[in-house]
């Protein structure tokens, strides 16, 4: 009898510790996403019977998001700059969810933040009257955001991704991909959308993953000068760089002869990176300051899902030379995104100080009380001031002596273009670039897909994108477009390793942000040919 009680009080022990942790899971380690998940029945009808709050731009005034009230007294969540900012501002839908601000800042523009932080909030919640969301501001800005959109979507191919950012604050200035989508319609198109890879619900800023190209080599010339490289030291260049099984080439077999390191980023010359990456670097130096600059670290705190920059699946120790010299050209396993090259080009800009991307500026209560500010803070201190000062320098010099159509009158700008390998022998085009380089207020990178060469669809885009922001007041009157350079030095090399393609995550619904986590955008970036394998 006594063997069987224990067992009887054994088992309710174990009953009831079960329940209390079950009840501890939904009330307290998931109530949050249980309120903020739009198939919660309960959130779906407060949406309808009380307005979310507004999203804005980073003017104040620019409504990216509100919702009316329709006859019946509901509200209808309604987008009025449609898809200029979809891919930022994102969706809400009580059929397909959320995604977007709309669903990481859900619990401001919900109002269900928790205590009520003005006096109408309370009232309405002693009340049990319908209580108005909050209001969030984000930091783009309208004017460069429109400027941006409208370029990318004017691009020969329509296809690409840009980003914006202030270096000394980390503030998104302007995040655009094209193409994109429309959320006022969403509950119609979606389910074609979902079903197209290639359709606008993919933000390629921040999940699309493409190899960098050229672009990458400003981290191999950051790492060559820990190294002990200087901007002056020469090497010869003779159109290749041998290696056991793999033969890195020059764009066009050029060959360059006695160069100097700083001519050698100008002319974006293959066969010196790739011989600078392995024998004066080395594998574990520059996958450590690639991962400094944040490829293979998780953005997790930022308000969008950002698919993790990678090196490849294999360790430093277990790169062959081969592998090494192509991951110094960006190309090989390497995979980013526009978001982290914007980074890159930021950190330069600051000193070798990436700061913290931010998107959201302030949350404020209805009446304008001022509830959240988030302040700028420091990720990571990647380079010292006299390393960034010479990749600064070298920066430069690509814009002053090669890619001269980068230039803007009466400011310095410091750039890299890159070229990187596409299926039918198509190439995506990159730039990243700051200004001024001499007081950098604005970082930029563009991706143009199948864009060609890195001089002929980004980099213009990119230099509107400086020339829309810093305005009259950093520009001189006079427009004269500057001339372009009799030849382009845009590398390209032939690979016998290609880089590993990401499979597309399928769309996830309802009430999932489609394309979350790493991305690899079905066609674009690794080629079926390995022996056509871009490096400018």
């Amino acid at each position: 009898m006594n063997t069987y009680l224990r067992r009887t009080f054994y088992l309710f022990v174990v009953w009831f510790v079960t329940l209390a942790g079950i009840l501890a899971y939904w009330q307290v380690y998931a109530r949050e996403s249980l309120i903020t998940d739009p198939a919660n029945s309960l959130q779906s009808r407060r949406v309808q019977e009380a307005p979310r709050g507004l999203i804005l731009a980073g003017d104040g005034k620019t409504e990216l998001a509100r919702s009316v009230q329709e006859d019946d007294g509901t509200y209808k969540r309604t987008y009025p700059e449609g898809p200029v900012y979809s891919h930022v501002v994102g969706y809400w839908s009580t059929k397909y969810g959320a995604s977007g601000i709309e669903i990481s800042e859900n619990n401001a523009l919900s109002g269900e933040s928790g205590d009520p932080q003005t006096l109408d909030e309370l009232v309405n919640q002693i009340s049990g009257g319908p209580q108005a969301g909050n209001d969030v501001e984000l930091t783009l800005d309208p004017k460069l955001q429109r400027l941006t959109y409208d370029q990318l979507a004017s691009s020969p191919t329509g296809r690409g991704a840009a980003v914006a950012l202030d270096p000394k604050t980390g503030e998104i200035l302007a995040m655009v991909s094209y193409p994109s989508y429309d959320p006022n319609n969403l509950d119609q198109t979606f389910p074609d959308l979902s079903k197209d890879p290639n359709s606008g619900l993919l933000n390629r800023a921040t999940q699309g993953l493409y190899p960098p190209g050229s672009t990458f080599k400003v981290i191999t010339t950051a790492a060559a000068i820990e190294a002990g490289v200087k901007p002056t030291d020469k090497f010869t260049d003779t159109g290749t760089y041998e290696t056991p099984g793999y033969t890195v080439y020059n764009f066009q077999g050029k060959k360059y002869g006695d160069v100097t390191f700083k001519q050698a980023l100008a002319n974006s010359i293959n066969a010196i990176f790739a011989k600078i990456g392995y024998e004066y670097v080395g594998p574990q130096k520059l996958a450590q300051t690639a991962q400094d600059f944040g490829f293979g670290v998780p953005y997790k705190d930022f308000p969008l899902p950002v698919s993790t920059s990678e090196l490849g699946e294999l360790s430093p120790k277990q790169w062959a030379q081969g592998g090494t010299a192509q991951i110094s050209f960006g190309q090989g396993p390497v995979v980013s995104n526009v978001f982290e090259m914007g980074l890159v080009a930021a950190t330069i800009a600051n000193e070798g100080t990436m700061m913290e991307p931010r998107i959201v500026r302030e949350i404020r209560s209805p009446d304008g009380a001022i509830i959240d500010k988030p302040t700028s803070r420091v990720r990571k201190r990647v380079l010292d001031k006299e390393t960034t000062k010479t990749v600064n320098d070298m920066m430069q010099s690509v814009i002053t002596d090669v890619e001269t159509t980068g230039q803007i009158p009466g400011i310095k700008v410091a750039a890299k273009t890159g070229t990187a390998e596409a299926p039918g022998d198509e190439l995506h085009s990159w730039f990243i670039a700051f200004a001024p380089a001499d007081d950098p207020k604005i970082a930029v990178a563009v991706l143009v897909e199948n864009g060609q060469e890195g001089y002929k669809t980004a980099l213009p885009i990119a230099r509107r994108m400086m020339e829309t922001y810093l305005g009259p007041q950093e520009t001189r009157q006079n427009t004269q477009q500057p001339t372009t350079p009799q030849s382009r030095p845009e590398a390209t090399s032939p690979s016998t390793q290609p880089a590993q393609p990401k499979n597309a995550i399928p769309f996830q619904v309802p009430f999932q942000n489609p394309g979350e986590g790493p991305v690899q955008v079905p066609g674009k970036g690794q080629g079926s040919d390995p022996g056509q394998r871009p490096g400018g």
